[in-house]
């Protein structure tokens, strides 16, 4: 029981830690803001965007053979975590050496510290979820996940007002260095969580040893096994498209309403007001009435968010399809994978989880960067269209009818 209070703990302040380190090193309004300064044009600002769930993409495979060999696996993980988060203090050390004098050159070493940076987000979500299926009771994952992150978007708040006078008071870019230091030892304080989390039951291992071309041919056979998941990894992939649009969020501020730093600092504080309440909201939500409840009320948000913009001319319009476009990242953060979960038995769940995060990392991928091109040869309009759209879409494929669990599946997650 001391242990399982524990690990409840450590999954707590994980979350706490991780969303107040996202926040000094939020992809959509702080490190767009900084291209945005060293000049950088509207592919390169989305290719950074893109290279989130490019370099996730690629590592999958790697990642998802390592998980279905290790019966322990948080120490491994924790080693992970450590060495991505290690050598992109690099990048930020290049940030007052660079920025200023030569600020293609600071482009440049940032796309590909970054790219570095993501191909170890690859193990984020098969790691984790193995981890949480095992040490979290079922009936306590929804308020978990839920609170927790309500918990660190509270803190985060605080974070968000420290970016927005650090952007302000501090010189560039000087102001930037501080920012994604604070970050990067957020994260690296997050890796203790789980080098002290304790995992005494071994997982079964059937050891395998699977290169990229067998990777891709299991993907059909988890299809035709599980008919049902194949409709969810559908589903989430629009509702992951529809995600993209917060990358182009402070671009089209910035470039129609010339936004400034006062501007991006309220878009972190408006992520943080929209975690919180859909948090605490979602998490409620999933225990009562299920996940899938969340993830449709998630992709009716994501959608109505860039439909907004599309429909009204405004500042404030933008602060809405913030807040909406975060409120569905939230929901799918806490409920996609717990869905999964709850289609797929515990010794599948590492393979399922991976191939979900593949066909959703490769979609944000595509209209990440077929969105920069849109953006530039036709209008911010055309995007935000287009990824309402798909919002709508994930609603109305995810909200399909779902079948009961099987009480094999259901045996494992006791």
């Amino acid at each position: 029981m001391y242990d399982q209070r524990r690990n409840h703990f450590l999954f707590f302040m994980d979350t706490v830690l991780f969303v107040n380190a996202m926040t000094f090193l939020s992809v959509n309004a702080i490190i767009t803001y900084f291209l945005a300064n060293l000049q950088a044009d509207t592919f390169e600002i989305g290719l950074v965007n893109a290279l989130v769930s490019i370099g996730s993409f690629i590592s999958q495979p790697l990642f998802a053979k390592l998980v279905m060999n290790l019966s322990h696996k948080a120490k491994m993980f924790a080693k992970i975590l450590f060495i991505q988060r290690i050598s992109f203090l690099l990048v930020v050390a290049a940030v007052p050496l660079f920025a200023e004098s030569r600020p293609q050159l600071m482009v440049l070493v940032f796309l590909i510290g970054w790219a570095i940076f993501n191909l170890f987000v690859g193990s984020y979500n098969i790691f984790y979820m193995s981890l949480f299926a095992k040490l979290v009771t079922p009936n306590a994952r929804g308020r978990l996940r839920g609170f927790s992150s309500g918990a660190g978007s509270v803190f985060a708040l605080g974070s968000a007002a420290l970016c927005g006078v650090l952007l302000t008071k501090v010189p560039f870019p000087y102001n930037y260095t501080v920012i994604f230091a604070a970050g990067v030892a957020l994260l690296l304080l997050d890796v203790l969580m789980f080098r002290l989390m304790k995992e005494h039951e071994a997982d079964e291992v059937a050891k395998v040893n699977f290169n990229y071309f067998q990777y891709f041919k299991a993907v059909p056979l988890m299809f035709r096994e599980f008919p049902q998941y194949k409709r969810t990894v559908a589903g989430f992939a629009f509702i992951v498209a529809s995600h993209s649009a917060l990358a182009y969020y402070t671009l089209y501020a910035v470039r129609t309403f010339e936004a400034g730093s006062t501007t991006i600092a309220l878009f972190t504080a408006i992520t943080g007001l929209a975690n919180i309440a859909g948090s605490v909201i979602f998490g409620i939500m999933a225990d009562r009435i299920g996940h899938r409840h969340v993830l449709m009320a998630a992709a009716i948000a994501g959608g109505l968010g860039s439909l907004l913009i599309v429909s009204f001319h405004g500042l404030w319009s933008v602060y809405a399809a913030f807040a909406l476009t975060n409120i569905c990242i939230i929901g799918y953060n806490l409920s996609g994978s717990v869905f999964i979960l709850e289609q797929i038995p515990r010794s599948r769940l590492p393979m399922a989880i991976s191939i979900n995060s593949m066909f959703s990392l490769c979609t944000s991928s595509v209209v990440l960067i077929g969105s920069s091109w849109v953006a530039d040869y036709l209008s911010f309009q055309a995007v935000f269209l287009f990824t309402g759209l798909c919002g709508i879409a994930g609603f109305f494929i995810v909200r399909g009818r779902q079948p009961a669990l099987s009480s094999q599946q259901s045996s494992h997650f006791d």
